[in-house]
């Protein structure tokens, strides 16, 4: 099985955009977010709770092989957007496989419900192309998920 990958988007700034990251004249205040950036900034937080909602999901028996490969996507779409990767497993007991299930589809279909939005108001192309290019890949990945656990 193969799911998507994603164009890392190495434009991610704003056209007019400095490389230099300064803009000329000093300022004594933190710099300005872009909308981008903003955005970007909210899509992390959306693929944080993802993460925490798998690796809940994870710990039911029998669910860790067919959440693993969109586990991982998610791990490499949060590097892309040069945002930290790990992450804590949550502890407490093993959660019903069926429950989880179900957990993960919600969770996973307000992600790509997200991301489609994110992608229609981002300003740079190369940004709408990434985000557009994640929603895909979280469907996709939605469709190997096994409709139940087979133990």
């Amino acid at each position: 099985m193969l799911a998507a990958g994603c164009d890392p988007g190495e434009d991610l700034a704003p056209p007019d955009a400095d490389p230099s990251g300064s803009s000329g004249t000093p300022s004594p205040e933190a710099p300005q977010q872009t909308p981008d950036q903003a955005l970007v900034d909210e899509v992390l937080g959306q693929l944080t709770v993802a993460l925490g909602v798998l690796a809940q999901a994870r710990k039911a028996p029998g669910l860790r092989p067919a959440l693993t490969p969109l586990l991982k996507a998610h791990r490499r779409h949060v590097q892309v957007l040069e945002g930290d990767p790990t992450g804590e497993v949550p502890s407490g007991p093993s959660p019903d496989p069926a429950a989880s299930l179900r957990a993960v589809r919600r969770s996973e279909r307000g992600l790509h419900t997200s991301l489609v939005d994110a992608a229609g108001r981002a300003e740079s192309g190369s940004l709408a192309r990434l985000l557009a290019s994640m929603s895909a890949s979280v469907i996709q990945h939605l469709t190997l998920i096994p409709p139940e656990v087979v133990s």
